[in-house]
This record gives C-alpha cells, structure tokens and sequence, in this order.
C-alpha cells in the first residue's frame, strides 16, 4: 500500500515537473541567506542546483536538491521570494516520509518557490507565531500577502497531494 501511494505520489510530481509553466524565481538571490551543505542543521533551505563534482557522460553537471544551512532566516523572508515552510520535528521519525516528499517538492517547484525546513523543536518562537500545535506543518509566503497555514491538524488524514491542491489553490502551480 504505501509503495503504490509513494509511486503515485512520484508520477504526480514527476507530471508535475513535465507539464506545468514556469516562471522562473531567480535563487541566485537565496544564496546571500544560505551557507554551507547542512543535512542536520535545524534550519534549512532545500535548492535545486548543480550538484558539486557530479556530471553526466558528457561533461555536463548533475543537479539535485541540496540542502543547504539558512545563515539570516530574517533576511530570507524579507527577500521577496516565494517560500514554503515545513515545520518538522527531529524527534519524529515520521517526518523522514513528509521530507522525502518535500524534497520531490522542491523539484517540482523550483522555479515557483523555495522550500525551507524549519525543526519545530528549535523554532518554538516561529510555531506560535503560526499557531502551529502540531508537525509536520507548511506555511507559505508570498510577497505581499498575508502568510498562509496549511493546518495539518484540523484534519484526521491528509496526503502530501492534498498540500499540492493548497499551493494550487494559492497561486502555486
């Protein structure tokens, strides 16, 4: 069962990927905000780039979704791009699932949004300003508008599909 909804789950972002227009945010923009490669920092920014050393037969580089450490996370926000906090817990081994996602995520809207990784157990000060009594749990940022919680816990069971219908919802597609 959940290998079928994880093949499921990867068409869909994979259609994703294939079919939908881009309007191309520029995330040389991000990188004043982003430090070194961090898979184990607590606050995080996950970047669809170059992957260093890594090229194809014919000398052309590899990209992936690079994890990198958010060094002004103030500055981030206020930088005008597009961004979808994922709120997890590193107490949760749950949240390996959801990030997993998040990472076909970041692929899918790369040139929509970035997707940052905040650990809600470092972040308290940020999950009560959002009101956010549960993880995982996203909230998007869009320039000049109000930010926007998805609210994981008012429902019994939701997929990462039903969080592609709310970006959808909010401009994001």
């Amino acid at each position: 069962m959940r290998k079928r909804l994880f093949t499921l789950i990867t068409a869909v972002l994979f259609s994703f990927v294939l079919f939908c227009g881009c309007s191309k945010e520029d995330k040389s923009s991000l990188n004043k905000y982003l430090g070194d490669y961090s898979y184990s920092g607590s606050a995080v920014c996950m970047v669809y780039e170059p992957m260093e050393g890594e090229t194809d037969d014919n000398g052309n580089p590899l990209y992936g979704v690079q994890y990198r450490e958010i060094t002004d996370y103030d500055g981030l926000v206020a930088s005008g791009n597009t961004l979808l906090i994922y709120f997890y817990s590193s107490m949760d081994n749950r949240s390996a699932q959801v990030t997993a996602a998040m990472e076909d995520l970041s692929v899918a809207y790369k040139d929509k949004m970035s997707i940052i990784m905040l650990d809600a157990m470092v972040y308290r000060d940020l999950m009560g300003k959002y009101e956010i009594e549960a993880v995982p749990e996203f909230v998007l940022i869009k320039p000049g508008q109000a930010d926007k919680k998805f609210d994981c816990s008012k429902s019994d069971y939701w997929t990462i599909n039903d969080v592609v219908l709310w970006l959808a919802e909010n401009g994001i597609s």
